[in-house]
């Protein structure tokens, strides 16, 4: 009886890989190519950027950085964009967010309200010290 389990275990196997195919084959067929009607990126110099696209689908992203408190200790990007696309119930969905040295914040009706809520109070906290290993710091 156990001789034949290696061919029991290689038969169910067989099957199992020989049912997926159809289905994967089918999800393939289903997925539409969505076109590209603009795409754009820019990258300047001082490390700012701006950038762009929108779907026929009604999918959209646009996006701009800009380097705050340059030539400085706290040099970062800021960042403010926003992404649109349409849910499965065919509504229009638009989310905009600052992103930067204090935080991600969204805006949006998707968003619940108390998550930009905290989110925006927490870029006015104070920021912790950055501590240095002992090994680094000054007698």
């Amino acid at each position: 009886m156990y001789k034949f389990l290696p061919l029991l275990v290689l038969a169910v196997f067989c099957v199992a890989c020989g049912h997926a195919l159809p289905v994967e084959r089918e999800r393939e067929r289903e997925r539409e190519v969505i076109e590209i009607l603009s795409s754009e990126t820019n990258k300047f110099e001082d490390g700012s950027y701006n950038s762009q696209y929108s779907t026929a689908d009604g999918t959209s992203r646009h996006e701009e950085a800009s380097v705050v408190d340059k030539d400085t200790e706290d040099e970062a990007l800021e960042v403010k964009g926003s992404y649109k696309y349409i849910n499965e119930d065919g509504q229009e969905v638009e989310v905009h967010y600052t992103a930067g040295k204090n935080g991600f914040v969204p805006y949006g009706s998707i968003i619940n309200p108390e998550i930009t809520a905290v989110a925006e109070a927490a870029k006015d906290l104070p920021k912790e010290p950055e501590l240095k290993p002992k090994a680094l710091r000054e007698p």
